[in-house]
């Protein structure tokens, strides 16, 4: 048997995810061994947080050409469009089957309204028909323990499948599920009785928004009622279909799942549980700067470090405060090695120019002017050059030489504010550089959590995403400031001696309220087996037609690019492959689909990407398919996703990778399909 060497971090995620908190508990995985992870870090290896990337907090785990240079990465920044709200369809109200639109006519007249969008698409498009007395049957009631068994029996395919496994089907099968010894309906009683919410190991925050955070980022919304083959469907109804069909799916991610309800904090506020901190400062903050600032791409976060499951969409942020800080400013920050930092010298409580003498600032300060030469102090410190020769003609005596008996090294702030043209500001730059630059007996305390950090800067920053709504008949794009929401986050990041963010550390508040891991969607895999994602995409581009009108279609064309020419794929290489389409067309990706003709005598062996603008978007994964042995690799009309608002004039490239021995093959030929906006 073969088995891949490289750790590619795809992602198929299992179902999970409640109203602004949804997912169910899992065990986790530990051990050295590398294995696939679920984006609600379903399957987690215990390896957490090293004080510089790994294989959980590198951002490289995102197949994106990352900048990390610290100053080169924007301040703020958003996507071209903004995510959608909608409800993340709880497994106590029975997911998809929950009827929403409560008092609603449930009969043909009215377009079956009032039924749930799982039994309205069953009568669209399974063939079914409710019996005779239907409407009359009632699900399970969680606020009365009863139910008809009528009911379930008489469901249709999709309807059954989501009771069963995206609803509320433990409690109707008469088992005790959660083996807590009371089952069914008499735990509900029970829950009634004491005010607690248990249905049978259910909680309330479990639901689907692991599958609506990356459908709001990628799927058009619906604006208005469809109604088709005699049924309703309402903007609520085709956004809970659309949803469970992202409820596995392809994605990439960094960082792992939190299974703690209580988080444990070292004496420095630090959280202990590896697993609790693995999402790196310094990853966070170059991904989000990078997709969002830089590409104008979002992502999805899972916002609480904790084993509540919080998935939701980001599409903005603003970085309200950054600074460059000393390591001493680092260290009171992060509450490092108190007992070293009591020891410094604490000043007497005189101030000259916001410093106050004989402390360890002062003596960092007074260490550095008496050492600086002229262009440290002009070009470095920024001092204005009258200050600078003031300095240097009192520092160096009458003889203008340093080094000699007449020098006259400053021994105290004041003696150095007596000097011409040398005041506050003054004071402030070299302290500013001397503290950064390791002068002063500050500089002698250890940096313990990376050992490679030479410098850091103190961020302060405030993020933008979608929270969840409950179901609604009515379009919610031109009101989506109401469910736009802000968190608000501290940090330190640590920086190598070139500007480099290399990782960072989470401060105060936000050591306990960080995101615990993010990832980003590639493709809708599979849902409900009995709903077609292209027949709800097909209801929710009708919806749009009727508020739109043909407005989009105007705006958007088609247009196919191909490359012919065959290209071998070298056995074994990690340069791989590369094939490039050229484009001089010029307009923004709306949405893209790629035909591909691959030879290759082992197909498990070869990984896929396409690249462009410093985007990668895994297409086709060996690893992931079953039948790995089969020969060639054959995709029409495959949807990609990961590109929209994206340039679509340059190079376009697909890249496969053979990751083992032995077999062969090559790029017989492949075409991307576009809908650019022009």
């Amino acid at each position: 048997m073969k088995s891949n060497i490289w750790n590619i971090g795809l992602i198929a995620t299992a179902a999970i995810f409640g109203l602004s908190a949804c997912g169910q508990e899992a065990p986790d995985k530990t051990g050295d061994e590398v294995t696939e992870t679920a984006a609600d870090g379903e399957v987690k290896q215990v390896d957490g947080k090293a004080d510089a990337w790994n294989w959980r907090n590198d951002p490289g785990l995102l197949r994106t050409e990352f900048e990390y240079n610290f100053d080169a990465l924007p301040t703020e920044g958003q996507t071209n469009t903004t995510p959608w709200t909608a409800s993340y369809w709880p497994y106590y109200h029975d997911g998809l089957n929950h009827r929403w639109q409560e008092g609603v006519a449930m009969d043909e007249e009215s377009g079956w309204r009032g039924l749930s969008p799982a039994e309205k698409y069953d009568i669209a498009f399974n063939d079914w028909s409710p019996t005779e007395g239907f409407s009359e049957l009632e699900p399970f009631n969680n606020e009365t323990c009863e139910f008809d068994q009528a009911y379930y029996d008489a469901l249709g395919p999709a309807a059954v499948w989501t009771h069963r496994n995206k609803g509320l089907g433990v409690m109707t099968d008469g088992r005790d599920g959660d083996g807590d010894g009371v089952a069914d309906a008499d735990e509900c009683k029970q829950n009634l009785d004491a005010e607690k919410t248990d249905f049978d190991g259910i909680e309330t925050w479990w639901g689907i928004c692991h599958a609506w955070a990356p459908a709001a980022l990628v799927e058009e919304q619906p604006l208005s009622a469809v109604t088709r083959n005699g049924v309703t469907f309402d903007v609520s109804d085709m956004k809970g279909l659309i949803i469970q069909q992202w409820d596995r799916m392809g994605a990439i991610g960094v960082g792992g799942r939190c299974n703690e309800e209580e988080l444990e904090r070292d004496e420095n506020g630090r959280v202990i549980k590896d697993e609790c901190r693995d999402l790196n400062p310094g990853s966070w903050h170059v991904i989000v700067t990078n997709f969002i600032g830089m590409n104008k791409k979002g992502i999805v976060i899972e916002r609480t470090t904790n084993y509540e499951i919080w998935n939701q969409p980001l599409f903005g942020y603003t970085i309200d405060e950054q600074r460059e800080i000393s390591l001493q400013e680092t260290l009171q920050l992060l509450k490092i090695d108190d007992d070293a930092q009591a020891e410094l010298p604490q000043g007497n409580g005189t101030f000259i120019n916001e410093v106050e003498e004989e402390s360890a600032d002062a003596l960092a300060l007074l260490e550095f002017v008496n050492q600086a030469s002229f262009d440290e102090l002009d070009i470095d410190a920024g001092l204005r050059s009258n200050a600078v020769e003031s300095i240097i003609a009192h520092r160096d005596g009458p003889d203008a030489t340093p080094g000699t008996s007449d020098d006259d090294l400053f021994e105290t702030l004041a003696e150095l504010d007596k000097v011409k043209f040398v005041g506050t500001s003054a004071f402030g730059r070299m302290l500013g550089f001397a503290l950064s630059n390791g002068f002063g007996p500050a500089n002698n305390i250890e940096y313990k959590y990376n050992v490679d950090a030479e410098r850091f800067v103190e961020v302060r920053m405030h993020t933008d995403w979608i929270t969840e709504q409950f179901q609604s008949a009515d379009r919610t794009d031109d009101i989506i400031d109401r469910y736009t929401r802000h968190d608000h986050y501290h940090y330190i990041l640590e920086l190598d001696a070139d500007g480099e963010i290399i990782g960072g550390e989470w401060v105060g508040d936000s050591n306990l309220n960080h995101p615990d891991f993010v990832w980003t969607p590639i493709r809708a895999v599979s849902g409900n087996p009995h709903i077609e994602i292209d027949v709800v995409r097909d209801l929710i581009e009708e919806s749009r037609r009727n508020v739109l009108g043909d407005e989009e279609e105007e705006d958007t064309q088609s247009l196919t690019f191909e490359s012919t020419g065959a290209v071998a794929i070298p056995d074994f290489d990690p340069n791989g492959a590369v094939s490039t389409i050229e484009i001089d067309e010029t307009g923004t990706v709306k949405g893209i689909s790629l035909d591909l003709d691959i030879e290759h005598t082992y197909r498990g062996d070869l990984l896929v990407e396409l690249r462009h603008g410093g985007i990668k978007v895994t297409v086709f994964d060996g690893a992931t398919v079953e039948q790995p042995w089969d020969d060639n690799v054959t995709l029409e009309g495959h949807v990609i996703n990961g590109f929209e608002g994206a340039n679509l004039s340059g190079d376009w490239e697909l890249v496969v990778f053979d990751t083992f021995k032995a077999d062969t093959g090559q790029i017989v030929d492949w075409k991307l399909t576009f809908e650019a906006a022009q």
